[in-house]
């Protein structure tokens, strides 16, 4: 343990402090890592755009990055990615750059429809993405679905890290979410495990780009409440509406607030949870 330690020392990655001597032998050293030990930069491609962020050995964020895009081409979504990372490197030029983490939303690798929907990406399939990324920037890459990857960092550094088993409902331009038993992200067989959003909880509901009808992320999502607010003025602004408190999102939330407690009771009765954290 000495000898790996003092390796990780020298590496830069830890750093060792010893205490006080309080009695024979030599003190213990308390050992913790060094935040400038190492980064990594995370990216996350929605439907909407591209973000990047700059993350250091302790897992907090030095600096994030974004731009606008619609992201159905995935050469030029590709390439914003490697100008956002070489632009948010250059903050840290002498910085140890360990990989990239990509987070996309689901489905990967499934060829049936019926997860089609707000947040599914055209365009992308066959697309060796990690391979793309590390040859624009030179560096590791590791793709995987945007919900297990919110939930590993709620378990790594949320409130997470108070619980073994915990489910992780991810809002946002869809509904979706992951199980986290004993202190892993289930992810199904490919990936693509947690998808409560094209369960079909209204009956004879809105029919929904899967191809059912009344499935759960057509009325509780952000795409959901933007089609309600774009009914009612066509050029609204879903943050400023939500910012000033209008009223047709007051209206929103009461339609859909007794769909939330659907999903919260089936995830209740399918997982037994200790808790369930919203996010997104």
């Amino acid at each position: 343990v000495t000898t790996i330690t003092r390796e990780l020392e020298l590496q830069g990655f830890v750093c060792g402090m010893r205490e006080a001597r309080t009695g024979r032998g030599h003190p213990p050293t308390k050992l913790t890592l060094r935040a400038g030990g190492g980064f990594a930069v995370g990216l996350h491609v929605t439907p909407i755009g591209v973000e990047a962020a700059l993350i250091d050995l302790c897992g907090d964020i030095v600096a994030r990055r974004g731009r606008a895009l619609a992201p159905t081409d995935p050469n030029a979504a590709l390439a914003l990615c490697g100008e956002l990372v070489r632009d948010i490197r250059a903050l840290r030029p002498d910085g140890r750059m360990l990989g990239i983490g990509m987070a996309m939303p689901g489905p990967i690798g499934v060829e049936s429809m019926s997860f089609v929907g707000p947040t599914t990406l055209q365009g992308w399939h066959g697309v060796r993405i990690a391979e793309r990324l590390e040859a624009t920037t030179g560096l590791p890459a590791f793709v995987g679905v945007d919900l297990a990857a919110a939930a590993l960092g709620e378990q790594l550094y949320g409130i997470g890290r108070a619980h073994r088993e915990f489910y992780y409902l991810y809002f946002g331009v869809g509904l979706g979410g992951t199980m986290v038993h004993d202190g892993t992200a289930l992810r199904g067989a490919r990936g693509n495990a947690g998808e409560i959003g094209h369960l079909p909880l209204v009956a004879g509901g809105d029919l929904c780009p899967c191809g059912n009808r009344g499935c759960l992320e057509r009325y509780l999502s952000l795409d959901a409440l933007d089609r309600r607010l774009r009914s009612t003025a066509p050029d609204a602004d879903l943050e400023w509406a939500v910012a000033t408190g209008s009223s047709v999102v007051d209206g929103w939330i009461d339609e859909v607030a007794p769909l939330l407690r659907l999903a919260i009771v089936t995830i209740e009765n399918l997982f037994d949870p200790e808790t369930i954290l919203i996010g997104g």
